[in-house]
């Protein structure tokens, strides 16, 4: 039997890809990225162009063997700690999945 993990949001990608790299104050490189987010790498390039043109992550040089290592901006902090802050709410007021609390 297959098993496959729950489909995940936009949103909540974005928050593990940035979880991930705020791991790597040095800067992480997109094969270490891979498998903590668990998506294929060419999955997650698109991801990461996404949160580059939203300000969230900048590329940085590695002048070693000049590969290319992302890091988090402040504006990733923000969004991280709202992020968090979110669904924390959502969930002290049991949320189910699928289901808006604000819908009436």
């Amino acid at each position: 039997m297959k098993r496959t993990s729950p489909k995940r949001s936009r949103v909540e990608l974005y928050a593990t890809v940035l979880e991930v790299i705020k791991r790597y104050p040095e800067g992480a490189r997109i094969t270490k990225m891979s498998y903590g987010v668990g998506v294929p790498i060419d999955r997650l390039k698109t991801i990461l162009i996404d949160l580059n043109t939203y300000g969230l992550v900048q590329t940085l040089k590695d002048e070693e063997d000049e590969g290319v290592s992302y890091s988090l901006t402040p504006r990733a902090f923000d969004f991280l700690e709202t992020y968090w802050k979110m669904r924390s709410f959502l969930e002290a007021f049991g949320e189910k999945k699928g289901e808006s609390p604000f819908s009436f």
